[in-house]
């Protein structure tokens, strides 16, 4: 990066992992293969395309992250990347709270990239794509998606009706986050991460956060209309069943 103000990445970390159960956070978990890489490694390694031009916002809990925050200080110097650490705002819950707790930190654009999820084919130029698609993009928002038909995956995820504009590309229809099962139709995507303007993060932000609280809805307001990115298939290990299958080999 030459100058300029760098682009924010956040890494909400706040949550206990309690599906899991396991005795160390769950971005730690190791992903089984030779080079002993965990679900942290793997989303770093996405940054390695715009390194230059992001800074990245780790959002902790109260008791913070030690062991994550020392391997992702690790990560982040080898890459040049600059780190800061926040803890999350009491009364800001779910992951959209951890975004709401960095907004001091926000950049010219901001990316939101969750602790838990793993591309099957990792692009480390999708990141960079992303963020210069939003900068320039009517609506200020965007998601990275990977398209989906399952009707299971879509009720218990971030859902997308992705639609093609011959001018505009990919964009956003509908959005809902885990729908239910009877409440998937129409949707045809799930998303893996979005990004924001800091123009567009006082709109964009609060309709993802009632959604996930499950409080209603109003407008999409910018959600609708914004940028799509295609990333391809990627597995949320959140629940041991996920972790069993990507561990077996079939999940990728």
């Amino acid at each position: 990066m030459s100058g300029g103000e760098r682009d924010t990445v956040v890494l909400p970390l706040a949550g206990t992992g309690s599906r899991l159960g396991l005795p160390f956070p769950k971005e730690l978990l190791p992903l089984g293969d030779d080079g002993g890489r965990t679900v942290l490694d793997a989303m770093v390694d996405l940054l390695a395309g715009c390194a230059d031009r992001v800074r990245v916002v780790a959002v902790t809990g109260p008791a913070g992250r030690a062991d994550t925050i020392t391997r992702l200080r690790e990560r982040c110097t080898a890459l040049g990347v600059p780190l800061a650490v926040v803890v999350q705002e009491q009364g800001l819950a779910e992951s959209t709270g951890a975004v709401l707790s960095a907004a001091p930190w926000f950049g010219p654009v901001t990316l939101v990239l969750l602790p838990d999820q793993v591309l099957h084919t990792p692009d480390p130029h999708a990141a960079g794509q992303l963020l210069d698609t939003v900068r320039t993009a009517d609506s200020g928002a965007g998601f990275l998606a990977a398209r989906e038909s399952d009707p299971a995956r879509l009720a218990a995820d971030g859902a997308l009706r992705i639609e093609h504009h011959p001018d505009t590309g990919l964009r956003v229809a509908d959005y809902a986050d885990k729908p239910g099962p009877g409440a998937v139709d129409g949707f045809n995507a799930v998303w893996f991460g979005y990004a924001f303007t800091r123009a567009t993060a006082h709109r964009f932000l609060p309709v993802l956060h009632a959604a996930t609280l499950r409080r209603p809805m109003v407008e999409l307001g910018p959600v609708a209309g914004a940028a799509v990115v295609e990333v391809g298939p990627f597995t949320d290990l959140g629940t041991w069943p996920a972790v069993r299958t990507w561990w077996q080999g079939t999940g990728r």
